[in-house]
């Protein structure tokens, strides 16, 4: 330690004309990407308002020590600059995962901040490992793929080992007034850290049916679960009469159910199904800053207005015009326990803990996501794995809600000898890319062998305690590593997947049950419903 001291006490003598002076450190690079062609035709002319509100995004960024840079995609020679092949559809998943790859790789930032909706930049289409009656999603549109330095792939297994921080400040798709960016980029630039404090009063919902599920969430983020609302519940709330009043707390935790293009959120009791919140009811209602954490199917979906009767935006889109600045949730069927915890209650439940403790909105995702491919693993049910790839984050992930006292990065007072950001980033790169190693993935089985007759007779039993009356005949999946070429050097842990569905209005209802299996032996079962 002597040692060190007398070094640092030589270096600060030598450097004393440079310390003297203010230090202007840039802590790490955030890159703002978007495409410039797809906003010109989205938005004609109006699209240089956009423009002007990045530039603004990056002076701002800037001022705050950070080195953001914009990056348009689909510019030859800006991306050639950096090495990077340019988009020329921007429709194109390949394209798209391909260009920001090789960007990550020019400029490893410590930030990627997604610009507009899946019309301008596409979210990652994943192959859907249960397709069918009981799982109509055809694919899982998913910005994972862009967190991960595996290269384009259409399998969501591949993505198993998250490495970057990634968000996405959309427009609304379809939808060409400018003003909606202008509105969200403004938030940003507002934005000031709070007190933690400040995010503890919360604001959650849950179905009743799920009511000790959400408990159970909320005890482990705050402590108490002691504001929660279900629906149907207080017979004074219709889900359209909400106060500004009510809706004051900068947390939402929502354990509700959604539906595809829809733009509200639902109860449930048994059959009934009473909304919740809808979209239109957020107008003016929301605290600058808020944080959203949605469990819900489809809970982070967006979509064109035009595609419900009433012509109206997402949730997540209504959020984030009405001065949320963070919101998590599901492109698609989500699934989650009917009781206890899982899936989604986890992956919502770590990302909200994690901003409180004082992280960024994106590395507080990103760490939310490595914890559940660890603590789910080292075998991940199919379930399990669309719940990893499903969820997303909506808003800029290097707005920090939460002061953070205990991290020398986030204060006023820089430390330019000690760069926390590029340590942490480091970090959590090495972690993610140990859960290769790590997860075993599932894969749909093409083994056409027989059942062993007592697992055959152990399952049945099983589905026979739980009132299971859908088809008995199970979907197969058998766990391999990423990169496992061998599939005869070990017995593999199996998964037999039953399901059964209905479709209430426009809400899809699943029930699920998964035996995890091996070598003819039961290890576990899990139950999952629908979200």
């Amino acid at each position: 330690m002597g040692s060190l001291l007398s070094f640092n006490s030589i270096f600060l003598t030598a450097n004393k004309d440079i310390m003297a002076s203010p230090v202007i450190h840039m802590l790490t690079t955030k890159l703002i990407i978007t495409n410039k062609t797809a906003l010109q035709q989205k938005y004609g002319e109006t699209h240089q308002q956009i423009l002007d509100d990045l530039t603004a995004l990056q002076a701002f960024d800037n001022n705050r020590h950070l080195d953001a840079h914009i990056i348009f995609l689909d510019d030859p020679v800006q991306m050639q600059a950096c090495q990077a092949t340019p988009v020329t559809d921007n429709t194109d998943d390949a394209q798209n995962k391909k260009a920001i790859d090789d960007l990550y790789r020019f400029y490893s930032p410590g930030y990627l901040l997604l610009i507009g909706a899946q019309d301008i930049i596409p979210f990652q289409r994943l192959k859907n490992l249960l397709p069918g009656d009981n799982d109509p999603d055809g694919n899982i549109p998913s910005d994972l793929p862009y967190a991960c330095d595996t290269p384009y792939d259409t399998d969501p297994g591949k993505f198993i080992s998250p490495t970057r921080v990634v968000g996405r400040v959309p427009d609304i798709p379809a939808v060409n007034d400018p003003s909606y960016l202008h509105t969200l980029i403004t938030n940003i630039i507002a934005a000031t850290p709070a007190q933690p404090g400040d995010y503890l009063p919360y604001f959650s919902l849950s179905t009743f049916d799920w009511q000790d599920s959400t408990q159970n969430s909320l005890q482990n983020i705050f402590g108490n679960h002691n504001s929660l609302l279900v629906f149907p519940g207080d017979d004074t709330l219709t889900g359209t009469n909400w106060t500004a009043a009510q809706l004051q707390a900068k947390t939402h935790f929502i354990n509700c159910h959604g539906a595809i293009n829809n733009p509200a959120y639902y109860g449930q009791k048994a059959g009934d199904f009473p909304l919740a919140l809808r979209s239109d009811g957020l107008t003016d209602k929301i605290t600058h800053g808020t944080i959203v954490a949605a469990e819900c199917c489809y809970g982070g979906q967006l979509f064109d207005p035009k595609k419900n009767s009433a012509k109206r935006m997402s949730m997540a889109n209504s959020y984030l015009l009405n001065h949320a600045l963070a919101f998590v949730g599901s492109s698609n069927i989500a699934y989650g326990p009917p009781t206890g915890q899982g899936l989604a209650d986890l992956l919502t439940q770590y990302f909200v803990i994690n901003v409180l403790n004082g992280a960024s909105t994106g590395r507080a995702l990103l760490e939310a996501r490595q914890r559940f491919l660890h603590e789910m693993g080292p075998t991940l049910d199919p379930y399990e794995l669309k719940t990893a790839a499903q969820f997303y984050l909506l808003g800029d992930p290097s707005w920090q809600p939460v002061i953070n006292q205990k991290d020398p990065s986030t204060t006023a007072a820089e430390q330019p000898f000690v760069n926390t950001l590029q340590n942490r980033r480091d970090n959590l790169e090495a972690r993610g890319k140990m859960l290769d190693d790590f997860i075993a993935v599932p894969h749909p089985s093409d083994d056409t062998h027989a059942t062993d007759p007592a697992l055959h007779t152990a399952m049945h039993q099983l589905l026979d305690e739980k009132n299971f009356s859908g088809e008995r005949a199970p979907k197969i999946f058998v766990n391999r590593k990423k990169n496992h070429t061998d599939s005869n050097s070990m017995p593999s842990v199996k998964f037999h997947v039953f399901s059964e569905s209905a479709t209430v209005g426009e809400i899809p209802l699943t029930k699920v049950v998964v035996v995890k299996e091996k070598n003819n032996q039961i290890l576990g079962y899990r139950e999952y419903v629908s979200r």
